[in-house]
């Protein structure tokens, strides 16, 4: 089998991940703060808060809150702000986790939304945002990676756009952590969300978000931290204040080790396999006629996500094809960001999604070719 959906959940998690896990599991269940506690679950909590921090350029590890994944993270920057009669803006490349709680809001008449469009090639242009600034808008949401067509967007433009009108900037990086340098201070990043399960190596049902000082959300649960128990209403020193209940400990144990794995191989020299990778698929994609690209060609400037079509020959059956007789796994559909799609002229049947990971070798790129090849020649 070949993987090559990397930008759903990532695979093969490298080893020192799974040995981490199994380690875990094998102890003695301890709980921070809660029952018969040593101060290896802890340890385990603030190594992975401060790796975090290092790899965002985060200076302080309490401003990074553990959450179940992207999507809490984002439904926690979202509506933990008090956006009532405000207008936001963000982008048609987003995913169905920034948009649907926004679509929310605005349907409950909380705020206005101007998603702006993309560029053909599915870019966005910074002076587009710019342009939809009224007096009242509080925010502005964009991906770093598109998860469609791996289109990196100009994060430090997009902040100076918006801090010159005091407007707060939230990044979703689920598809960039891990595969792409992150620099929240540089980029004067107000909020950033992130996944755990794809470039971090890590499981399913884990992610953070990273906090400004300055900002304070409304927290999307309230319950027990194990320490304070006194108080009837929630700690608000952070973390606490975000982080009622059980952690996922298991998932912290495993994204702590996949941080650990990222380091000790350099961020940069996973980008730059990543990138020679797409080198290799977009360039032979390309010399294939009967193959519709969607997105910008330039193979630098985009993450390891390519999203794809054979002409006159439905997504989910080249998907499905691909899988039963060649044993390659890709993404068929809409890829949970629908207005991408129609910017882009790919709905509603969506796209191939190719999404390769720094464990993919050379050789699976040909084949991936020899195969689009095949199935083209016996349309």
């Amino acid at each position: 089998m070949i993987y090559l959906n990397n930008g759903a959940t990532s695979y093969p998690k490298p080893q020192e991940i799974i040995n981490s896990v199994v380690n875990y599991m094998n102890s003695l269940p301890l709980n921070p703060y809660r029952s018969g506690f040593n101060g290896k679950d802890d340890h385990v909590i603030t190594s992975c808060r401060k790796k975090l921090c290092s790899l965002f350029n985060v200076k302080e590890p309490e401003n990074i809150i553990f959450t179940s994944g992207g999507t809490e993270s984002l439904n926690l920057a979202i509506m933990g702000l008090n956006l009532r009669n405000s207008h936001v803006i963000t982008t048609v490349i987003e995913h169905n986790s920034v948009l649907r709680p926004l679509k929310h809001l605005e349907k409950e008449g909380f705020i206005t939304l101007s998603p702006v469009n993309c560029n053909r090639d599915g870019s966005i242009d910074p002076s587009h945002i710019e342009k939809e600034i009224r007096e009242n808008t509080r925010v502005i949401i964009v991906n770093h990676c598109s998860n469609v067509t791996g289109e990196i967007l100009d994060l430090k433009s997009i902040s100076e756009i918006a801090h010159k009108k005091d407007i707060i900037f939230i990044v979703d990086a689920s598809q960039s952590a891990g595969h792409i340098p992150v620099d929240v201070t540089a980029w004067n990043i107000d909020i950033l969300a992130f996944t755990g399960h794809k470039a971090l190596y890590g499981l399913p049902g884990t992610g953070g978000l990273y906090i400004k000082n300055s900002i304070r959300l409304r927290p999307l649960k309230f319950g027990g931290t194990g320490i304070k128990s006194e108080l009837l209403y929630q700690p608000e020193e952070l973390p606490l204040y975000y982080e009622s209940g059980t952690q996922n400990l298991p998932g912290i144990v495993s994204l702590n080790a996949g941080l650990d794995f990222i380091f000790k191989t350099g961020i940069n020299e996973i980008k730059k396999k990543e990138e020679a990778l797409m080198e290799n698929l977009v360039s032979e994609l390309e010399k294939i006629p009967q193959v519709i690209i969607y997105g910008n060609s330039n193979r630098i400037n985009r993450g390891p996500i390519l999203s794809f079509n054979i002409k006159n020959m439905e997504p989910e059956d080249t998907g499905y094809i691909l899988e039963k007789s060649f044993g390659i796994i890709v993404r068929a559909g809409l890829h949970c960001a629908p207005l991408i799609h129609k910017a882009l002229g790919s709905y509603p049947r969506g796209s191939i999604r190719v999404s390769p990971s720094y464990f993919t070798d050379f050789h699976d790129i040909d084949y991936f070719i020899h195969t689009i090849k095949e199935i083209v020649k016996v349309m």
